[in-house]
């Protein structure tokens, strides 16, 4: 169960020495009580495996397929290596469909961006199948916060969409909870029907970048007319609603809006 492994994640990022860079970089960029309520936690690498299979069957790991054995020939003998998935995205968190239930869990890199690139690393990683179901898991399919802010939503008839897990993390411990996000700057035709079981009014919050216009754009011209939807625009100076929180109170938030 995906579940058992995210808590068990979570007992080792509060616990386990070898996770304190992950804890540190959390504690620098959110509340104690951001961390818990999204349960974050932390994915040990190939040496320290045994930290969390002292918590969880070995078993389950290898049936969400984050562990796995590779056999590998060289010059002295054929050899049985074991690898992890998140050998590279220590710091992991849960995703969460509209009813709570985990579908999968995503995990981050602490590397620079230097390092990412030259090693070509994503940011970011997805578990590919919902537990063992081989029912697979996409984000497309799922709007990260909408379990925990659909009431928030239905109260003010309306949703602010990001792009990223942390955008949604930093506004509702900022107080700003009628939010879900993407998981990218793609709004699929699936999200658009989730969004509208709860409300007609979408603002999007996009990132201020390229990707971020050309999200717009799509989104505009793809759901348009089957909703009320609006852009809204960062001050001047701040990428996406993490940066402009990390930074600022949310009754300091002043949006331009444009149609």
């Amino acid at each position: 169960m995906l579940k058992n492994i995210v808590d068990s994640c979570k007992y080792l990022l509060n616990n386990y020495p070898e996770a304190k860079a992950c804890k540190d970089y959390l504690d620098e960029r959110l509340a104690i009580v951001s961390q818990d309520q999204f349960d974050f936690g932390y994915f040990p690498n190939i040496q320290n495996i045994d930290a969390l299979l002292s918590l969880v069957d070995e078993s389950e790991l290898r049936d969400d397929k984050l562990l796995y054995s590779k056999e590998i020939e060289d010059a002295w003998c054929p050899r049985t290596l074991n690898f992890l998935f998140f050998e590279n995205h220590p710091l992991v968190m849960p995703y969460r469909d509209a009813y709570g239930n985990i579908v999968g869990i995503v995990g981050r890199t602490l590397l620079s961006d230097s390092d990412r690139q030259k090693n070509k690393i994503s940011k970011y990683k997805n578990t590919e199948f919902i537990s063992n179901a081989y029912k697979k898991f996409k984000k497309g399919n799922f709007l990260y916060g909408l379990y925990e802010n659909k009431k928030a939503i239905l109260e003010n008839d309306g949703v602010f969409v990001v792009e990223g897990q942390f955008d949604v993390i930093k506004s509702v411990e900022k107080g700003f909870r009628n939010i879900v996000a993407l998981g990218n700057s793609n709004m699929s035709t699936y999200q658009f029907s989730l969004i509208s079981r709860y409300t007609n009014n979408i603002f999007l919050l996009l990132d201020k970048d390229e990707a971020g216009e050309k999200g717009r754009r799509r989104i505009l011209d793809k759901f348009g007319k089957l909703a009320n939807i609006h852009n809204f625009y960062l001050p001047d100076g701040y990428k996406d609603i993490d940066e402009f929180l990390s930074q600022n109170n949310y009754e300091s938030l002043v949006f331009s809006v444009k149609s």
